[in-house]
């Protein structure tokens, strides 16, 4: 990649920084080590110097190890949540295929049920039929019995 290069400022001093960074970026690093560098320079009160320097560099350093700690932690978080998502959508998954499953066994049970109550229509009708045939054959039966007993009294009354 192409270096860039930004002339900038820091405690009153000129420097050329050059970097793979844009130059805006480049000028922003330095005016954020400038404000350090003066902000440490004022809580000691003193003029900007060698020791306010390493100071500056060790407030720095501090800042950036806290952000590459919470940039680990960030990253161990994201990807238990996406563990948790692939966890979750297999979940869901599963459950969509149950609920499948069960619609397929709710239709094949309502299919056999129909069918149950067509064969027990068919059964209640067979039944009706054989009530009906069983009271005709019960009334022919007291038809014929009062005939006989017709037939016994004229054939007792021919022979007396």
């Amino acid at each position: 990649m192409e270096k860039n290069k930004a002339d900038v400022v820091i405690c009153g001093s000129n420097y050329v920084l050059s970097s793979e960074k844009s130059e805006e970026r480049i000028k922003d690093i330095a005016r954020f080590v400038d404000d350090e560098l003066r902000r440490t320079s004022r809580a000691l009160n003193m003029n900007p110097n060698y020791k306010a320097a390493v100071l500056t560099a060790l407030n720095i350093t501090e800042k950036l190890m806290d952000n590459t700690d919470m940039v680990l932690k960030l990253q161990t978080e994201n990807y238990q949540l996406d563990n948790d998502v692939k966890h979750y959508i297999a979940l869901w998954e599963q459950a969509k295929k149950q609920v499948t499953d069960l619609k397929a066994k709710m239709s094949t049970e309502v299919d056999r049920q129909t069918q149950s109550s067509e064969e027990f229509k068919e059964l209640q009708n067979k039944l009706a039929e054989m009530e009906n045939a069983y009271f005709d054959l019960q009334m022919e039966n007291v038809n014929l019995k009062n005939e006989l007993k017709s037939l016994k009294r004229i054939s007792g009354d021919d022979e007396l």
